[in-house]
Parts: structure tokens; C-alpha cells; sequence
């Protein structure tokens, strides 16, 4: 059985009380090595047990006062499993930014099984920008991250590439700079630290 990845600790005890349900989701399938679409729910679960273990080892060290960096992390394990079950759409198109999906039995993901079936595995960028912006329906105006324009802000495109596409976000990363450098690739030219990437016309 594959060992937890200190790096989703890590993430989320970085995030404390602002870390989102579907954003743990997302941190554990992105660090957590798997093959196949989604993350086995045990596999969920285990890191779930390992948080609520680190939370009731830290509030016993800090005697309820909040963290060393002014933050609390307050994760209730049987809360955030109960979220995770709630928050399961029957569907495999994107319902929007706080649903979660199940693209094989016991599995979780934070993108639709369509996204898998297209695109799961992929590293080609330019795929996923043109996948992203002709059909997921309703994505775009969902995002509250980018600048103005039409594209997809590269945080976001990272975290789809590197979660559907089952690789890292260095290389997401260093895949989205080699397809600028090849002019498959452009940003919108506001210079917004978000800038939004779309294919080239």
C-alpha cells in the first residue's frame, strides 16, 4: 500500500481553517501517486485519519491556543468525510467549483469523468486549454481566479493538468512554458499575474 504524502500535510496545514473541502480533494489526488482516474476513497480516508491525528496531536501541544503562525487548523475528520459524500454529483460534467465527482466505483475526484476519459493521463497543455474552453460547460464562469480575457488562468490550468493528466505541477509547468516557447501557446497581454492561457489562432 502506497505511503501517505507528507506534501498534502504539509499543503493543508498550510491553509489551516481556509482549506476547502474539494481543495483537500484535489491536494490528495494530485500528491498521492495513482494510476487510474480519481483516488480510491480509503485512500481519502486514510489521509482524513492522519489530519485529525496531527490536528488532536497539535491542540494537545498548544493546549487549544491557536498554531505558531497565528493560524488554527480545526479539521473535523467525520465532517469533512461526511462533506466529501454530500458533495458527490451523479454526472460526469463539471457542476460546478464545490462538487466533487466519482469517475469509477469508490473513487473521488475533483474534475468530471468525462475530463478523465478525454484527457486522463495526457500532458499535452494545448489539449487541455482547448478541451477547457470548448467543452466544460459553465467551468469558465465559474472561476474567480485570471485576468480579463479569453483563456485559462494558469493556476487553474495546472491544477487540472497535473490532477487529470497524473503528473506533477513542475512539469504541468514546464510543459505550459515549452508550449509558449513553440507559439502553441499565448497569454492575454495585460500582464495580469494570472494571466489566462489560450492556444494560439
Amino acid at each position: 500500500m502506497a505511503e501517505l504524502n507528507e506534501d498534502v500535510f504539509a499543503a493543508a496545514r498550510q491553509r489551516g481553517r481556509t482549506l476547502l473541502t474539494e481543495e483537500l480533494v484535489a491536494l490528495i489526488e494530485r500528491h498521492h501517486p495513482h494510476d487510474r482516474p480519481g483516488i480510491e476513497r480509503d485512500i481519502v480516508t486514510r489521509y482524513a485519519d492522519g489530519l485529525d491525528t496531527d490536528e488532536r496531536s497539535s491542540s494537545s501541544s498548544r493546549d487549544g491556543g491557536p498554531d505558531d503562525d497565528g493560524t488554527s487548523f480545526d479539521f473535523d475528520r467525520d465532517a469533512f468525510l461526511d462533506e466529501v459524500d454530500a458533495r458527490l454529483a451523479d454526472t460526469e460534467t463539471w457542476q460546478g467549483t464545490d462538487a466533487l465527482y466519482a469517475p469509477e466505483d469508490d473513487r473521488v475526484s475533483r474534475y468530471p469523468a468525462r475530463w478523465h476519459d478525454a484527457l486522463g493521463g495526457s500532458t499535452d497543455v494545448r489539449e487541455f486549454v482547448v478541451f477547457l474552453l470548448e467543452e466544460t460547460d459553465g467551468y469558465l464562469d465559474d472561476l474567480e481566479s485570471g485576468g480579463a480575457g479569453r483563456g485559462i488562468p494558469e493556476d487553474e490550468l495546472l491544477d487540472v493538468v497535473s490532477v487529470v493528466g497524473r503528473t506533477d505541477r513542475e512539469t504541468a509547468k514546464a510543459r505550459v512554458e515549452s508550449g509558449r516557447k513553440a507559439g502553441d501557446l499565448v497569454e492575454d497581454a495585460d500582464q495580469h499575474p494570472e494571466a489566462r492561457v489560450r492556444p494560439r489562432e
